[in-house]
């Protein structure tokens, strides 16, 4: 079996056009296009080149995007103080905060202080509690979708290439790796809303490789360059990879590609696979804040 590669670019890109009426429509109510403010506080390569994207993407779609550097500083009040001023501001429709952030700002009560001062109506990339609370009550896919909250970028850009797939997703089993809160865990939750049957798996999980051997979905989302052995995949599984690592001089995801790629029905390549559609999502999100 060889695996058919899922391109980003291409839904990234359908995306993006997907937009463009309602941008030309927000340019004539309000005088300018959407606009997406994006905090950045993170000197680490794969943030430098996730913000290039964003702003790359944003002038190709006809978005304003503008980077907010951290405070000089470097202390959560300030950050905080940033992201509040940010959202009062009525020139701006969307607001992110790039991660990862530095370590002393990664702690539950700063993480917790930062993510509060985004106003929920411009949270598009869904960090306030308020936000990842609605969307944790949500128990359905339609649910989700009509909630005037947004779920974690990078989530929704995973099932956007899920879908792309038209694999059946119901009654499935999926597994995902990894829990963080932004993206592990929401992934899971958001799969078990498309009625999937969800294993979380994450750097305790007694034989990792029993699990996804067993998964008809696969998200990788442990942060670990090749953490999934490919001889793990479970024949015509879907594979998508939401790893951003970097291996010599290369960028690699958490799925050993090669080799998965032998035995899966789909998979998504890194780089080009979740990065751009995530990049989308954004946009996406923006524009839909803005006409809210």
């Amino acid at each position: 079996m060889s695996a058919r590669v899922i391109d980003g670019k291409a839904a990234a890109q359908a995306i993006r056009a997907g937009l463009q009426a309602d941008i030309a429509a927000l340019g004539r109510a309000q005088g300018r296009p959407p606009k997406l403010a994006i905090v950045t506080c993170a000197p680490a390569a794969a943030a430098e080149a996730y913000l290039r994207a964003k702003l790359k993407a944003a002038v190709e779609t006809g978005i304003l995007a503008q980077a907010y550097p951290c405070p000089a500083d470097g202390e959560a009040e300030s950050l905080r103080r940033l992201i509040a001023s940010l959202s009062v501001d009525e020139t701006i429709d969307g607001i992110i905060v790039e991660q990862p952030l530095p370590p002393h700002l990664m702690t539950p009560g700063a993480e917790s202080l930062i993510a509060s001062a985004i106003a929920p109506g411009k949270d598009v990339e869904g960090m306030n509690p308020l936000s990842y609370g609605v969307f944790f009550r949500c128990k359905s896919a339609s649910e989700i979708q009509a909630a005037r909250v947004f779920p974690p970028c990078t989530v929704s850009a995973m099932i956007e290439l899920l879908r792309a797939t038209l694999a059946p997703v119901a009654g499935r089993e999926a597994v995902v790796v990894g829990r963080s809160g932004i993206l592990g865990r929401p992934a899971a939750h958001y799969l078990s809303a498309l009625d999937a049957t969800v294993t979380l798996c994450h750097s305790r999980t007694a034989d990792l490789a029993a699990h996804v051997r067993r998964a008809d979905i696969l998200f990788a989302c442990v942060g670990r360059a090749h953490a999934i052995k490919g001889d793990w995949v479970k024949p015509g599984a879907v594979v998508i990879d939401a790893g951003m690592n970097r291996l010599a001089d290369a960028w690699v995801g958490d799925v050993e590609f090669a080799a998965a790629a032998r035995r899966a029905a789909f998979i998504s390549p890194v780089p080009g696979g979740v990065g751009p559609v995530t990049t989308a999502v954004v946009l996406a999100n923006t524009v839909r804040a803005a006409q809210r």
